[in-house]
C-alpha cells in the first residue's frame, strides 16, 4: 500500500513552500517535506526496522527496549500483526498493533496506536487507521474492529467508531468495567466490498 505524494518536478517548489510552513509551525523537515512516499507495511516484512519501531513506541509508553523488540518480533501474517507507517521506505513514523479477539474470529482489537511526537497533527494517524482498516478487511477478512482509548474518543468518532460495552481480548466476551478506569471502548463494523458490488448491480 503506497501513495505518491508529488511528482519529482514539483518537489523543489513544494519543498520551498512547505519549508516556510515548517518554520512557522516548528515542524521537522521529516514531516513537512512533501516529496517521497508513505507506505504501511507489517513490521515483520522489515525486521531491520524493528528497533526503530520499538523506540517510537517506547517514546510514548516506556519499557525495556529488548522486551518491546521481542514483542514486535511476534508480528506475523496471522494475528497479532504490527503495522508501521514509513516515510520513503526507511523512516518509521507511526505504529499500530492488530490483536485477535479470541471469542470472535471475525473481529480484532487495535492497540498501541502511536504517531511520532514531532509529526502529529499532519493527518498521519488518520492515514494509518484507514490503511489498517483496509488491511483488516482485505488481508485478514475481518468485519469488526474494537479499540479502547482514554482521550481520543473524538478522533476515532470521526473515523466512524462508536462507543460500545467493554470487551476482553483474553478469552471472555465482555467484562464489568472497573469503576476507576478512564478507558472508553469503541467499535466499527467494516464495510464489505461485496455489498458495494451488489448495490451497484441493483442500480
Amino acid at each position: 500500500m503506497s501513495v505518491k505524494i508529488c511528482e519529482v518536478e514539483e518537489c523543489s517548489e513544494k519543498r520551498e513552500k512547505m519549508g516556510k510552513v515548517m518554520e512557522i509551525m516548528g515542524l521537522p523537515d521529516l514531516c513537512a517535506n512533501p516529496c517521497g512516499s508513505f507506505s504501511v507495511i507489517p513490521i515483520h516484512k522489515r525486521p531491520d526496522l524493528i528497533e526503530s519501531c520499538a523506540k517510537l513506541i517506547n517514546d510514548e509508553w516506556p519499557r525495556s527496549l529488548g522486551a518491546r523488540m521481542a514483542q514486535l518480533c511476534n508480528s506475523s501474517d496471522n494475528l497479532p500483526t504490527n503495522l508501521v507507517l514509513l516515510k520513503s521506505d526507511t523512516i518509521v513514523l507511526a505504529h499500530i498493533k492488530i490483536t485477535p479477539v479470541p471469542w470472535d474470529v471475525s473481529a480484532c482489537f487495535l492497540e498501541s496506536v502511536v504517531v511520532a511526537k514531532d509529526c502529529r497533527g499532519q493527518g498521519l494517524g488518520t492515514y494509518l487507521m484507514r490503511h489498517a482498516e483496509q488491511y483488516c478487511a482485505q488481508n485478514l477478512h475481518l468485519s469488526v474492529i474494537y479499540l479502547s482509548t482514554v482521550d481520543q474518543v473524538r478522533f476515532y468518532g470521526k473515523l466512524g467508531y462508536v462507543e460500545c460495552e467493554p470487551i476482553s481480548i483474553y478469552g471472555k466476551v465482555n467484562f464489568k468495567r472497573p469503576t476507576m478506569t478512564r478507558k472508553f471502548y469503541m467499535k466499527k463494523v467494516l464495510k464489505n466490498p461485496e455489498d458495494d458490488d451488489a448495490n451497484a448491480k441493483g442500480r
